[in-house]
């Protein structure tokens, strides 16, 4: 690793994923310089060093200290020692003694924006369900539109080895008519009206099994329990993310939506998924 100037640390130390998904983009990973720097049989451990970054307190740092990353992604610590420069390309030394890597910070920069997204939605949720109760007016901020949940947020991983995930998204029953009779764009979940995401987030019920009488009462079943604001959100997600599943679904994001639950960690089945692309790319490169 190339010796730099100390810089400052980049957000506090306690920061942790806490089960925030980490994904890899295979496409960026192959056509960046470290990668193609990377021997065949050492890009396994790329993986695990990136990984590995992840989980670590603060999130997306590493020890500077050879035999800790060694023993910590399971490599011998004199091949680690002997390969260090290559595995260890674009990280640089803070102010804490611990190493980043720039691509990795931006993601978790952006996994604490979302956060405080999701707290001030949760806030707003409370507000709004504070005032059903005294019958008094509260001052509530715009509603957020968009959720978390079922999604993932770009993600990277070295110095021009990046992970993302950005999808358009079309909805069903987008079949309105301008004034020429042609028929409009599909709407994305964001443009829809509450009356079509009512009559989507139904189409989804149905198209999962569920007969139609029992769909609006499932849905109106939520709004008791969660309120119009929080269903709303979660219906928005079920017409992005079409889930196999949409009534587990539905409840799961209204739960969350409400601070009854914690997002699902995700993590273990991400990191798996990582090593057999690892061990696919390496195959392929030997």
């Amino acid at each position: 690793m190339t010796e730099v100037t100390v810089r400052p640390v980049p957000y506090a130390a306690d920061i942790r994923s806490k089960g925030w998904r980490f994904e890899l983009d295979t496409e960026q990973i192959e056509q960046s310089d470290t990668w193609v720097l990377t021997p065949g049989k050492l890009r396994p451990w790329l993986f695990m060093i990136w990984v590995t970054a992840w989980k670590q307190t603060p999130c997306g740092s590493l020890p500077d200290d050879n035999e800790l990353i060694a023993v910590r992604i399971g490599m011998e610590p004199a091949l680690f020692a002997k390969n260090r420069s290559v595995l260890l390309r674009g990280f640089w030394k803070a102010e804490d003694g611990r190493l980043y890597h720039d691509t990795i910070t931006r993601r978790v920069a952006e996994m604490l924006a979302s956060r405080d997204k999701d707290r001030n939605r949760k806030a707003e949720w409370r507000k709004r369900k504070e005032a059903e109760k005294t019958g008094k007016d509260v001052v509530v901020p715009g509603m957020s539109h968009g959720t978390d949940v079922g999604h993932t947020g770009e993600s990277s991983v070295s110095d021009d080895t990046s992970t993302s995930t950005s999808t358009s998204y079309s909805v069903p029953n987008g079949t309105d008519a301008d004034a020429s009779g042609n028929p409009s764009p599909a709407k994305s979940a964001e443009q829809m009206t509450k009356d079509e995401l009512w009559s989507a987030g139904k189409s989804l019920l149905m198209q999962g099994g569920m007969p139609a009488p029992q769909c609006g009462s499932f849905v109106g079943k939520l709004v008791k329990d969660y309120g119009d604001h929080i269903v709303i959100e979660a219906v928005r997600s079920a017409v992005v993310a079409r889930p196999g599943d949409a009534p587990s679904f539905l409840k799961a994001t209204c739960q969350t939506l409400a601070g009854e639950r914690t997002r699902p960690n995700k993590q273990q089945q991400l990191e798996a998924k990582n090593r057999e692309i690892a061990q696919r790319l390496a195959q392929e490169g030997s």
